[in-house]
């Protein structure tokens, strides 16, 4: 079903890696209501320090999703991501939820190495694979600091993400051919190239200012082959596949706002801006709010709230096309609003041992909400 959930990419503004050796185990649960997404997430992290000067991160996940994805079918033949062949009536045309299972096995690694003046070059790789989707990543940035009491930095980062996606030949879509078989499977890909210019600025003892510039290149099959539109609904209506264009190009900056207000509360607060050629325009404000109860236990609140418009191509739910180049009705490129709010709690259980829980709300309100849960134990050694 190509999950495309992201695992760990260029860090490009990550202060410095905490010079300490952990392993942490988590596990994170995801539910949207009515059951219609339901996934299971453990993972394990490995942090280790070689000296002063390298440190070496690696995160192994598997994800295990099921549920079911909205998108339209021919009611004659059931719910069904397979396109109907030829023409379907008027009234056997539904916009539902299509049944998936999906696992997804994902790896990366960074490794940092800090130079005499304590910059920082970070390399890194990560690897994610499912029964049709399969990604390769690397990334490359470099952490400068502009003078020598380290208060000011500045930072540059690059990532190229090659995507493998597999097309089921029985879905019926146009990417097959004759000699492919019904059976069969088909291959097209995408590139996904990424550079950020960060910059980082203490104010004070208390409070720290960062920014950062982006854009996003995306080249090759970006369309989903289990997302369907209609098309002349009012002649001689027809399921097909959907079309996307075959290219992204998308620019965006960020800020965000870092206050220690007393020794127990402090506080971020993250901006981020995005727009793309695909028309969508979104605005993101992240804040977060933590309290220190003693040396070993910390909560937190979060509150985030996000909002974009629609791409060009986007269909509504019954808004149908006719002999548009570009066609979609998936509700990832709608215009939509977001709202999630979690709780943090991080105890310190002994000098070794530490414990992080954590329990969220996602709300969409125009389509779904879903809760979700995070519950791990990190290990120093």
């Amino acid at each position: 079903m190509q999950l495309r959930l992201s695992l760990v990419t260029c860090a490009f503004l990550a202060t410095t890696i905490q010079a300490e050796d952990y392993i942490s185990v988590q596990y994170m649960g995801y539910d949207e209501d009515s059951g219609r997404t339901t996934i299971h997430t453990p993972a394990i992290e490995i942090n280790k320090d070689f000296g002063a000067d390298y440190t070496l991160n690696m995160t192994f996940v598997h994800d295990s999703v099921s549920g079911a994805s909205p998108t339209y079918y021919d009611a004659s033949s059931g719910a069904s991501a397979t396109l109907p062949e030829g023409s379907s009536l008027p009234s056997n045309i539904r916009y539902g939820d299509i049944p998936y299972e999906e696992k997804r096995n994902a790896f990366s690694a960074t490794l940092t190495k800090r130079f005499a003046s304590r910059d920082e070059l970070t390399v890194g790789y990560s690897y994610s694979n499912e029964d049709d989707y399969t990604s390769n990543e690397i990334s490359l940035s470099y952490l400068h600091y502009l003078d020598a009491s380290k208060n000011r930095s500045v930072s540059l980062g690059f990532s190229y993400q090659k995507n493998d996606v597999g097309i089921y030949c029985f879905l019926g879509t146009s990417a097959c051919d004759s000699s492919s078989g019904a059976s069969g499977m088909v291959e097209k890909d995408n590139d996904v190239y990424n550079i950020q210019l960060g910059y980082s600025q203490v104010i004070d003892k208390r409070s720290v200012v960062k920014g950062a510039l982006f854009m996003i290149q995306e080249d090759g099959y970006l369309s989903n082959p289990y997302m369907h539109v209609v098309r002349d609904f009012h002649t001689t209506p027809r399921i097909t596949e959907e079309t996307k264009p075959d290219a992204r190009t998308a620019y965006g900056f960020s800020v965000e706002y870092d206050r220690s207000w007393s020794n127990t509360f402090s506080t971020v607060v993250n901006y981020r801006f995005y727009d793309d050629d695909w028309d969508i325009t979104s605005h993101t404000l992240d804040t977060k709010l933590y309290y220190e109860w003693s040396d070993r236990l910390r909560t937190g609140l979060n509150f985030r709230a996000y909002t974009q418009s629609k791409a060009s191509f986007f269909s509504g739910k019954r808004d149908y096309f006719t002999d548009q180049k570009y066609a979609s009705s998936d509700r990832r490129v709608s215009e939509f609003d977001a709202y999630t709010y979690g709780v943090t709690l991080d105890y310190q259980i002994t000098d070794r041992v530490g414990l992080n829980l954590s329990v969220g709300y996602y709300d969409q309100p125009e389509y779904f909400d879903a809760t979700y849960y995070n519950v791990g134990f990190k290990y120093k050694f």
